[in-house]
């Protein structure tokens, strides 16, 4: 009997301390559904950013990493609101283009970020973010502005921007 009322107080002691780690838990401060709230914080975070729309009609961020210009766009919006992920993207206009290997080479090597070449040979690069459900923490955000700001660097010095 005494052993089966140590074992109860300890599935006790776990049970509370599991739901006191689930109770202390951050909540997430960033999603989709406000795109001011979402500028508000890149720009906390120290980038320039404007709001506009794009062609739809849906939520577009306009900001840059030092003198590149890129664009946040959302996605899985509802009537142009209430959206569920971020796209953000920048492109480079070049003389000569560039190659599909090279691309390649930038996607085999590279996380989180991917590569492409438009029609005329020029290359973009692209992030996507979800932020649906409960969205993410306020660093957690942070960070993925950080790794857009990294990437975006290392993309300029890959293609001798």
């Amino acid at each position: 009997m005494k052993l089966a009322g140590k074992f109860k107080g300890t599935v006790a002691a776990v049970v509370l301390g599991l739901s006191s780690g689930l109770a202390t838990t951050a909540t997430a401060e960033i999603t989709a559904t406000d795109a001011y709230e979402v500028m508000t914080r890149m720009q906390k975070f120290g980038f320039i950013a404007s709001m506009e729309a794009d062609s739809d009609g849906d939520p577009k961020i306009v900001s840059r990493v030092s003198d590149t210009k890129f664009r946040v766009y959302f996605y899985g919006c509802e009537n142009n609101d209430n959206c569920s992920s971020l796209h953000f993207r920048a492109g480079y206009d070049l003389a000569n283009g560039i190659t599909a290997s090279k691309m390649n080479e930038w996607n085999r090597e590279k996380r989180f970020a991917k590569a492409y070449i438009d029609d005329e040979g020029d290359p973009f690069l692209e992030m996507d973010v979800n932020l649906d459900f409960e969205g993410v923490g306020d660093e957690n955000f942070e960070d993925s502005l950080d790794w857009w700001r990294l990437l975006v660097e290392d993309f300029e010095e890959f293609i001798d921007w």
